[in-house]
C-alpha cells in the first residue's frame, strides 16, 4: 500500500480532528504524521504493561493495609464493604445513596452480579476502578493514610503527598492511554519514572521487575524525529 493509500485509510478511519494534531506536528507531511501515529500506539501498548503491573500491586498493598486495620479495629467481614460506614455506604441522600469513594465499590459489586460471578471481596477488588484507588490516597481519606502508609514501607518519610501525586498523575495518564488519545505531546518519560517510583516505594524488587519487562524505555528511544 503505498502512503498516499495509507493516509486515505488514516483519514477514514480515524478522522481528521485527530490526525490534524499529527500533521501540525510535522507541517502537513503526512508520511511523518502517519510514523508519529504508528509511534503513539506502539508507545501505548508498551506503557499498558507497566501501568498494569504497578495497578494489580497497588490495590494489593492497600487492600492488604485496610485488612490489617479492618482486623486491629476487631470488624467482622471485609473492609471493600465498608458496613462501618467509612468510605461513604448509605451516606447520601435517600435509601441505598452512597457518597464516593463507595460508588465506585457499589458500581463493582454490580458488575460482579451482572457477570455471575462469585460476590467475595476479591472479585469486587478486581473490579474496581484505578480512580477508586487514587481516592483512597487522596487528602478526603487523609484518616486511612496512618495505615496505608505502611504499605510503602520503602519511600522516604510517611507523607502522604508523594503516593498521592504520583496516584492521580498516573490516573489522568493512564484515562489518556486507554482512552487512545495522544501521549508522545506529554514527558513520556517522567511517567515512566513515576511508575517505577511508586512500584519501588511499595518494593524495589517489584521496581526492577518492571523495569525488567518494560518496553517503554526502548520504544521512547526510537520516537520519529520533529521537523527541523
Amino acid at each position: 500500500m503505498s502512503n498516499s493509500e495509507t493516509w486515505g485509510l488514516f483519514q477514514s478511519h480515524f478522522g481528521h480532528a485527530r490526525l490534524r494534531h499529527y500533521l501540525d506536528e510535522y507541517d502537513g507531511d503526512t508520511n511523518q504524521a502517519m510514523q508519529l501515529y504508528e509511534w503513539n500506539a506502539e508507545l501505548s501498548a508498551a506503557f499498558w504493561e507497566p501501568l498494569g503491573h504497578l495497578e494489580v500491586a497497588l490495590r494489593n498493598t492497600i487492600d492488604c493495609q485496610m485488612s490489617a486495620r479492618h482486623n486491629a479495629l476487631g470488624r467482622a467481614g471485609h473492609w471493600i464493604y465498608d458496613d462501618a460506614q467509612e468510605l461513604g455506604r448509605d451516606r447520601g441522600r435517600g435509601k441505598h445513596k452512597h457518597k464516593y469513594p463507595y460508588v465506585d465499590i457499589n458500581t463493582a459489586i454490580a458488575r460482579v452480579r451482572k457477570n455471575n460471578k462469585p460476590l467475595n471481596p476479591g472479585q469486587v477488588i478486581s473490579e474496581v476502578s484505578f480512580g477508586f484507588w487514587h481516592q483512597m490516597v487522596s487528602k478526603s481519606q487523609m484518616f486511612l493514610w496512618p495505615d496505608i502508609a505502611s504499605g510503602f514501607p520503602y519511600m522516604k518519610g510517611r507523607s502522604q503527598a508523594p503516593v498521592r501525586d504520583i496516584v492521580s498523575s498516573l490516573r489522568e495518564f493512564r484515562n489518556r492511554v486507554g482512552h487512545h488519545h495522544r501521549i508522545w505531546a506529554l514527558d513520556v518519560s517522567q511517567k515512566y519514572d513515576q511508575i517505577v517510583a511508586l512500584a519501588g516505594y511499595i518494593d524495589p524488587a517489584l521496581a526492577a521487575w518492571i523495569e525488567q519487562q518494560s518496553r517503554v524505555r526502548e520504544v521512547v528511544a526510537r520516537r520519529p524525529k520533529t521537523s527541523s
